[in-house]
C-alpha cells in the first residue's frame, strides 16, 4: 500500500521475489516455519521488493551456522550479480569479506587503513592492523647485515626484495610471512631451521607450529601445509 499497489499487483510481486529467492512454496509460512537461512532469505527479498539504488547488509550471516552461511553468501552473491544493485556488507568475518566482495574497506576503531581488491588487501597488506586482521600472519624478527643479508636469530638469509621501504644495516624490522607460503625443506642452503612443536588437522591442511631452533624465546612460526 505504500507503494501504490493493489493487492493484486502486491501478491504478484510477492510471488515473483519468493521465486527468486528459491522458496516459491513459502508464501503461507510464519517466520517460525522457516530455517535461519529461508528467514535471511526472505529478509533480503523484503528489502530488494522495495527497489533499492544502494542495499546495505549488516552481518546478515553472523546468526547462522557454518554451512547455511556458506551457501547463503553464495546466494546472496548471485542474486546481487543478477540485480546489478550496489550492496554494502558490514562483515567481521575475514572469510565472508574476501569471498563475497569486489572490494574492501578494513576499518579499525572508526578509522580507515586500507581500501582495495579482496586480493589486495590479502597480498598487500597495507599496515601491521590489516596483515594481522585478515586471515593468518607470521612476524619473524629480522636484522639487516648487508644490502644482500639478513639475520633471523643466528642463521643468515638472502635479504627479501622490500618494495615498501629502503633497509640499511643494522636495521631491525618484522617480516611477515602467510603461513600457507612457508614450506619444509630437508638439507637446504638457504633455509631457517626450526623444531616442530604442534600439529592440528583443519581437514584440508595441517597447521604446524614451529619455533626457532638457535631461539626459543622468539614467537611461534604457524606454518599451513596441505594434506
Amino acid at each position: 500500500k505504500n507503494q501504490g499497489m493493489s493487492t493484486k499487483e502486491a501478491l504478484e510481486k510477492v510471488e515473483q521475489w519468493l521465486e527468486t529467492i528459491g522458496l516459491p512454496t513459502s508464501g503461507q509460512k510464519f517466520p517460525n516455519q522457516l530455517s535461519g537461512g529461508q528467514q535471511q532469505r526472505v529478509a533480503l527479498a523484503r528489502a530488494l521488493a522495495l527497489s533499492p539504488g544502494l542495499l546495505l547488509l549488516d552481518e546478515p550471516l553472523s546468526a547462522l551456522d557454518a554451512k547455511v552461511r556458506v551457501h547463503l553468501r553464495d546466494e546472496i552473491c548471485k542474486l546481487q550479480r543478477k540485480l546489478g544493485i550496489t550492496t554494502i556488507m558490514v562483515t567481521h568475518d575475514q572469510d565472508e569479506a574476501l569471498s563475497m566482495a569486489d572490494r574492501i574497506v578494513v576499518m579499525n576503531h572508526g578509522v580507515i587503513e586500507q581500501v582495495g581488491t579482496p586480493q589486495e588487501i590479502y597480498q598487500q597488506p597495507a599496515t601491521r592492523f590489516v596483515a594481522e586482521f585478515v586471515g593468518s600472519m607470521n612476524f619473524i624478527e629480522t636484522s639487516v647485515v648487508t644490502e644482500s643479508q639478513v639475520r633471523i636469530a643466528e642463521t643468515l638469509l638472502p635479504a627479501p626484495s622490500l618494495t615498501n621501504r629502503k633497509v640499511q644495516r643494522g636495521d631491525r624490522f618484522d617480516l611477515a610471512v602467510r603461513p600457507e607460503n612457508i614450506k619444509f625443506v630437508e638439507n637446504y642452503r638457504n633455509s631457517l631451521p626450526v623444531r616442530i612443536t604442534a600439529t592440528e588437522f583443519l581437514g584440508a591442511f595441517f597447521r604446524v607450529d614451529c619455533e626457532l631452533q638457535n631461539d626459543s624465546q622468539a614467537k611461534p612460526i604457524v606454518v599451513d601445509v596441505p594434506v
